[in-house]
């Protein structure tokens, strides 16, 4: 009898795998998914950045409203620069939060964080800055007194900073200060090269000037903490014009709500 050979028998093995054709699809597949995703894990990483960093100036602008309380009127900027240890205005509220971490910006920049603690040098703050030019300045010495912020929940007092020349690559200049778009009527933004920064001569040579720019680093927001201890977010072109008039003012800084005010 003659057996004849199964038909499977000839057929070959197949093999199971993917084609290269079919693994180019699936990574093209996962790029751009991460394309479409990566984004959107940093925005949500970015806007609870930004929720934290608002929570810190809600209790920083709580601590303010508590030391105007029992000192009848803001702390100063800072001590004279003679002074040791130097006392800044992140000082004076620090018995009030008792936490040194909220005194740091979440999202900014190791390079901003250049204070240090007046009872530990070892240990620095920043990313906030004051509103020295209407509540409290050593280089033109005055101290606003509570009367005098007659518009509380329209008062910045310290709000996310880039510091002076920071477009120029200066860091150190004005980092624990925040300015208003235009110069106050006291006179205590520096205007020209040198003129209070350790005598540098290129921190106003940037787009900004000599001013402490508001940093618009949450989601392109400026997180703020106000006189009233309210804190919230605002783009800088409306920080920048309180009655939206489109013409820089200085109504959300001076204490009187007041955009014809300087």
């Amino acid at each position: 009898m003659i057996h004849q050979a199964s038909p499977r028998g000839n057929c070959r093995r197949l093999h199971s795998g993917f084609t290269l054709i079919e693994l180019l699809v699936v990574i093209a597949i996962i790029a751009i998914l991460a394309a479409i995703l990566f984004p959107v894990f940093a925005q949500a990483r970015e806007k609870a950045r930004q929720t934290s960093c608002v929570s810190n100036l809600r209790q920083i602008g709580m601590a303010m409203m508590m030391y105007v309380s029992d000192n009848g009127g803001y702390p100063m900027h800072s001590s004279p620069s003679a002074t040791r240890p130097r006392t800044r205005w992140a000082d004076y509220l620090l018995s009030y939060t008792k936490n040194e971490v909220l005194f740091l910006c979440p999202s900014a920049p190791f390079d901003l964080f250049k204070k240090p603690w007046a009872h530990n040098p070892m240990r620095f703050y920043g990313g906030y800055g004051y509103n020295y030019q209407y509540l409290g300045n050593a280089r033109f010495p005055f101290t606003a007194a509570d009367a005098i912020i007659q518009a509380p929940a329209q008062t910045v007092v310290v709000a996310d900073t880039n510091g002076c020349g920071f477009d120029v690559g200066i860091r150190n200049a004005g980092n624990y200060a925040v300015d208003p778009p235009l110069p106050s009527a006291r006179g205590s933004r520096p205007t020209t090269p040198g003129d209070g920064f350790y005598g540098q001569g290129s921190e106003c040579g940037g787009v900004w000037g000599c001013r402490a720019v508001p940093a618009e680093r949450h989601s392109r927001m400026v997180s703020s903490a106000f006189a009233d201890g309210h804190a919230s977010a605002m783009r800088l072109s409306r920080l920048d014009d309180s009655n939206s008039d489109g013409v820089p003012d200085n109504g959300f800084w001076n204490g009187l709500g007041d955009p014809w005010q300087r």
